[in-house]
């Protein structure tokens, strides 16, 4: 067809090989173009896989989210815990300060409403008002101590006689038998 045209073999030679370096350039990119498609299909898939993983996220979201509710629900149950030990501590000492009998003390307090009692600067608000009162209402559990003295019915003949070592054997069992009455 190029002899037709009235073109030499040289030049028909040089086009024929300019075409053909043409054509395996063309070829080549669309091997490369070939290759990159086979790719993209592949992370498309690594893509979707991916997806189906994430699609779980929300249920791990949402787990989270209850553990964080449930761990701050635990620490505001322990704090709770805590202030109420306190309380019931300070009151223990309200209680003793008020005379109770310390054998009395734990009965009065699992009876007692601490609910009604509160603190402030780790110290019960009026204080003075609460021992007034437990003790009216707990009065018989308030020990009452009195002082008693010696029971002088019996007591020792004191003398100012003879110094014991200086009396004989006699003097001292008369003594003696004095002293019992």
């Amino acid at each position: 067809m190029l002899k037709a045209m009235g073109i030499e073999d040289e030049k028909i030679d040089q086009i024929i090989d300019e075409h053909a370096e043409s054509v395996n350039a063309l070829k080549a990119q669309r091997d490369e173009f070939k290759e990159a498609a086979g790719k993209a299909d592949g992370y498309k898939k690594e893509l979707d896989a991916l997806k189906a993983k994430g699609e779980g996220a929300g249920e791990y979201e949402e787990k989270y989210k209850a553990k964080c509710k449930e761990l701050d629900d635990y620490k505001a149950e322990v704090a709770g815990e805590k202030a109420a030990a306190e309380k019931r501590g300070l009151y223990r000492q309200l209680l003793e300060s008020a005379g109770v009998d310390p054998k009395r003390i734990e009965t009065v307090l699992k009876v007692s409403d601490l609910e009604n009692v509160t603190v402030k600067d780790g110290a019960i608000e009026d204080a003075d008002k609460l021992t007034e009162g437990i003790k009216a209402d707990w009065a018989d559990f308030i020990a009452t101590t009195t002082v008693k003295g010696a029971d002088v019915a019996h007591a020792p003949k004191g003398e100012g006689g003879k110094d014991i070592n200086e009396m004989s054997t006699a003097e001292y069992m008369k003594y003696k038998a004095e002293q019992r009455g």
